[in-house]
């Protein structure tokens, strides 16, 4: 079955697989792979993700023995007129723009690039191990800081970002107050979240964020907490041990993010997520 992406299932399209193989790198004789990656790209993924854009890709990247990394980085309907011009390993997590850690160099030949760049030793470790977060960012003429992105070894398998108004709630609220909501969820059943309001009214102040089960014009119960507080507004947010229920229902049901404050205790701005 194909996902909102236009993908298989994102879970097993990402494929991290540990192996030996007699395939030889380009600097070294008789070095062979240690680790494979197929990453999925998707103009989805970045955080936020850029406007009107649905850019999809793979970067297929082979780790050599004697840690040279060889990478071909492919990218699908690119826009008219942008031109691809970058690509690198990234620290962060999902809803984190975090510093290069390994740059690709790449000539882009049409929307491909293929080339072998040195790894150095502890890297190349923790790139297998998976002792930190990872992503593949691909770079453009009409998006430098990010076309598409995906991580390496912890695939996002649901991304979405969310508009929130007063407007969306019910009752509609009058409120100066705007924000977003950014989601990513991974496969391991992560959620990484990202609640972000301006223009809230002087006196007022935040208070919690949820999802809600409910379809656009109705109210909900709440199926996963988000913000606790005030200071949970602005930054990235890790929620595990979300029942199988409740990830099925933020995959495929009828859910809301809001965002609640000490003068609207209801709900102040509100976004459908589907």
């Amino acid at each position: 079955m194909k996902n909102k992406f236009g993908l298989p299932g994102m879970a097993s399209a990402i494929l991290l697989v540990a192996a030996v193989s007699c395939s030889k790198s380009n600097n070294t004789p008789n070095a062979t792979v240690s680790k494979h990656w197929d990453v999925v790209l998707n103009s989805k993924f970045e955080a936020p993700a850029p406007a009107s854009r649905t850019e999809t890709g793979t970067a297929s990247l082979d780790l050599y023995s004697d840690n040279n990394l060889k990478y071909t980085v492919t990218v699908n309907g690119l826009a008219a007129g942008d031109q691809l011009n970058a690509a690198h390993i990234h620290t962060g997590d999902p809803l984190t723009s975090g510093p290069v850690i390994l740059s690709f160099n790449p000539t882009f030949t049409g929307s491909t690039a293929t080339g072998t760049v040195s790894v150095r030793s502890t890297l190349a470790d923790s790139l297998k191990n998976a002792t930190a977060d990872f992503y593949v960012n691909v770079h453009s003429t009409q998006q430098p800081t990010g076309l598409l992105r995906g991580q390496v070894n912890n695939p996002v398998t649901f991304a979405q970002d969310v508009t929130l108004s007063g407007a969306n709630e019910v009752p509609a609220v009058n409120t100066t107050a705007t924000g977003t909501a950014l989601f990513r969820q991974t496969a391991d059943k992560a959620l990484y979240t990202k609640y972000t309001i301006t223009g809230l009214e002087t006196g007022d102040t935040l208070t919690a964020a949820h999802i809600h089960t409910g379809a656009s014009g109705t109210n909900g119960a709440v199926i996963i907490p988000v913000a606790a507080s005030a200071s949970d507004f602005g930054k990235v947010l890790k929620i595990t041990g979300i029942s199988d229920a409740n990830v099925a229902l933020l995959l495929t049901g009828s859910v809301y993010a809001n965002a609640h404050s000490k003068n609207h205790p209801s709900g102040v701005v509100r976004g459908q997520i589907r």
